[in-house]
């Protein structure tokens, strides 16, 4: 009977563990890997990592920071209109998410690949 109990609580500690593996909390927002979404926790707005982006100078939704090493998720711009997770294609209107380029105070760090797109942590 002991280790029943043992290897339920066991499992259960695990699927605890791994689902919130999934989620990622940098600072203000929070990243969650399963669907390919970013959260802002303050206004609760949930963005896709994918899709139309367009580059402000105000009014963004987030931050980046373009980086080449120690990035929160690696970006690949394409021209498709049915990209994947953290493919983007840039818009000049009716963008999903307005996203202003930062040297400092971003919310995430941004690098930008040809190939292998995706969240690195």
């Amino acid at each position: 009977m002991k280790k029943l109990f043992f290897t339920l609580l066991f499992a259960a500690v695990m699927s605890a563990i791994s689902a919130s593996a999934q989620k990622i909390e940098l600072g203000k927002f929070v990243i969650d890997k399963n669907v390919c979404t970013i959260t802002n926790k303050e206004t609760g707005k949930t963005f896709d990592l994918y899709g139309d982006v367009e580059i402000v100078d105000h009014f963004e939704d987030i931050s980046i920071k373009l980086v080449d090493h120690f990035e929160d998720i690696d970006v690949r711009l394409v021209d498709s209109s049915n990209p994947s997770c953290c493919e983007f294609r840039k818009v000049k209107h009716f963008a999903k998410i307005k996203v202003r380029i930062v040297e400092h105070f971003e919310d995430i760090s941004v690098r930008l690949v040809e190939h292998f797109p995706g969240i690195n942590h």
